[in-house]
C-alpha cells in the first residue's frame, strides 16, 4: 500500500517538475509566478525519469526517516528535487521550494512543540541564512562578484528551520566539501577535455545532496565520524 502511495505521488510530482522546467524554459531561466505556471500547465507533460527518481527516493528515505511523518518527508523530497533540477538547468531556486520547506518547518515545530525545539529550529534558520549571507557580502566586497545567490540563502534558512542549527551546520560543511570536490573535477574537465572557459557551477544542488545525506545518516554520526578521523590523523602525526 505504501509503495502505491509513493508511486502516485511520484507521478504527480514528476508532472509538476516537468511543467516547472518548461515554464522556466519559456521565461529563459527567469523566475515566474504561480499564475503563469497555471496558465502554462499541461497534465500530459511528464518525464518518466522523474517518476523513477521520486519513487526511489521515497522508498529509500521512507525507511531511514521512519520517525518523520509521511506528510513532511514526501513534500520535502519534492521541494528539494525541484530546487536541484531548477538550479542545475537554469541556475535559479524557485521560491516554491523555499516556501514548502519553510512551511514544513513551522508544521514540525507545532507538531513537536517545546521551547527547546523552537529555539533550536529558529537558530537553525538564522545560522542557515545568515552564514551564507555574510559570506556572500564579504565575497562581494573583495571580488565585486556574487558569491551565493539569494535562492541559496533562503534555501538554507528554510532547511535550518526544519532540521535545526546542528543539522544545518553539518549541511553547510558537507555542501562546501562536496562542491569543492566537484568544482575541481569540473575545472579539470573544462581545461583538459573541453579546453574552454570554465562555466559557473550552481551551489544549490550541493545543498540538496547534503540534506539528503543527513536524512539517511544522522548528523550526530557524521560529526562523530569527523572527529574520529581527526583523532586518527593526529595520532599518526604524533
Amino acid at each position: 500500500m505504501q509503495s502505491i502511495i509513493y508511486f502516485i505521488f511520484s507521478v504527480i510530482f514528476s508532472v509538476i517538475i516537468s511543467n516547472f522546467l518548461q515554464c522556466a524554459k519559456y521565461k529563459n531561466g527567469e523566475d515566474f509566478n504561480i499564475k503563469y505556471f497555471i496558465n502554462k500547465f499541461k497534465i500530459k507533460k511528464v518525464d518518466i525519469t522523474f517518476i523513477l527518481i521520486f519513487f526511489i527516493l521515497f522508498e529509500i528515505l521512507g525507511k531511514y526517516m521512519g520517525s518523520v511523518q509521511t506528510y513532511i518527508f514526501i513534500p520535502l523530497i519534492f521541494a528539494l528535487l525541484l530546487a536541484f533540477c531548477m538550479d542545475i538547468k537554469y541556475m535559479i531556486i524557485p521560491d516554491t521550494s523555499n516556501v514548502i520547506i519553510f512551511a514544513l518547518g513551522i508544521i514540525n515545530i507545532l507538531n513537536n512543540f517545546s521551547w527547546n525545539n523552537v529555539k533550536d529550529n529558529v537558530l537553525g534558520m538564522l545560522v542557515g541564512g545568515l552564514s551564507f549571507y555574510i559570506i556572500d557580502k564579504i565575497f562581494r566586497m573583495i571580488t565585486k562578484k556574487t558569491g551565493f545567490g539569494f535562492g541559496d540563502i533562503k534555501l538554507l534558512a528554510s532547511i535550518g528551520l526544519l532540521f535545526g542549527y546542528k543539522a544545518v551546520i553539518v549541511i553547510i560543511v558537507l555542501s562546501i566539501f562536496i562542491s569543492a570536490t566537484f568544482s575541481i573535477i569540473f575545472l579539470l574537465y573544462n581545461k583538459i577535455i573541453k579546453k574552454n572557459k570554465c562555466e559557473y557551477l550552481p551551489f544549490g544542488p550541493f545543498i540538496v545532496i547534503s540534506t539528503f545525506i543527513i536524512c539517511i545518516i544522522p548528523y550526530g554520526r557524521i560529526i562523530s565520524a569527523y572527529f574520529n578521523m581527526l583523532d586518527a590523523i593526529i595520532e599518526k602525526m604524533m
